[in-house]
């Protein structure tokens, strides 16, 4: 009697990292939970690495953000491993993969995968924690790759009520910041919009930013922005920044901007990483300004 069994092979632990999602990095609030902050890594990095190196941060007060907003519980998720073009298809932490950052606009084909998953991921993290706080006592944000990634989720992710109470983005760049800041495509489906031209801009992008990610198209309220624009935003950047250049993180800036973004930019003498505790000061300062703590 012949056997049929098959043999199933099982995939390589190489392959099983590509896989699946690692846990993140997740530290309760001090006190009574009443925020959440979602904070994504940069390309080889992980979720451990940049959480741990930021809550030890202190600003000019000797305080941390932890012990500024004992509400606030924070989570640092770690990319899955993706093959990276730039190291011989090295598979490494990345939200996407990408080329090249000295020109940003070649090859973006490779980042389309990324960002789609990416996107879904950060999307289904922002909606358990607004199970416990809601929506508007979300942030999210990141550093270096992990605010490219952040700034396309801010961008395309619109919940069916409110906005998220905002972003904050560290030595990063808008990936398609050249398509996102189109203002003449004639493909425009709301370039008719009757005497709204920043309405138009703003729903053209987050319809362009759900299109890149490939996400499905909504239908919205054209009268209304749509919740990227009503979320206020920060950006730092290193003057001294020779892994992401400043004029990147510039573009990124002005693309906001020119979208009806409330946009805090901060320049500090720093490399790529964040400054202490000039940037901590910063970002206290704006917390307790723009997001009511």
């Amino acid at each position: 009697m012949a056997d049929n069994t098959q043999i199933v092979a099982q995939p390589s632990k190489t392959k099983l990292k590509q896989l699946i999602w690692p846990d993140p990095l997740v530290v309760p609030s001090r006190g009574i939970h009443t925020h959440t902050i979602i904070l994504l890594h940069g390309r080889g990095s992980n979720g451990e690495r940049l959480g741990l190196e930021l809550l030890k941060a202190r600003g000019s007060d000797n305080k941390t953000l932890a012990e500024h907003f004992p509400g606030l519980k924070f989570v640092f998720p770690t990319a899955k491993k993706r093959r990276a073009v730039a190291f011989n298809r090295t598979p490494i932490n990345q939200w996407f993969d990408n080329h090249s950052l000295e020109e940003p606009s070649e090859r973006q084909e490779l980042q389309y995968d990324g960002l789609h998953e990416t996107s879904g991921f950060v999307h289904g993290l922002i909606k358990e924690e607004a199970k416990h706080v809601g929506i508007s006592s979300v942030i999210i944000g990141g550093l270096s790759q992990g605010c490219g990634a952040s700034l396309h989720v801010l961008l395309n992710f619109q919940p069916d009520e409110g906005a998220l109470l905002g972003y904050i983005g560290m030595c990063g760049w808008l990936p398609f910041a050249d398509i996102l800041d189109a203002e003449d495509d004639e493909d425009d489906i709301f370039r008719d919009a009757p005497d709204t031209p920043l309405l138009q801009r703003q729903h053209s992008a987050a319809a362009t930013a759900r299109d890149i990610s490939s996400l499905p198209s909504l239908s919205l309220d054209l009268d209304t922005p749509p919740a990227f624009a009503q979320t206020p935003v920060f950006l730092g950047h290193g003057t001294h920044d020779d892994r992401v250049l400043i004029k990147l993180g510039e573009q990124a800036r002005d693309v906001l901007v020119r979208l009806g973004c409330d946009v805090q930019w901060k320049e500090y003498d720093e490399g790529h990483w964040y400054k202490v505790p000039d940037e901590i000061d910063d970002l206290v300062a704006w917390l307790k300004m723009c997001c009511n703590f």
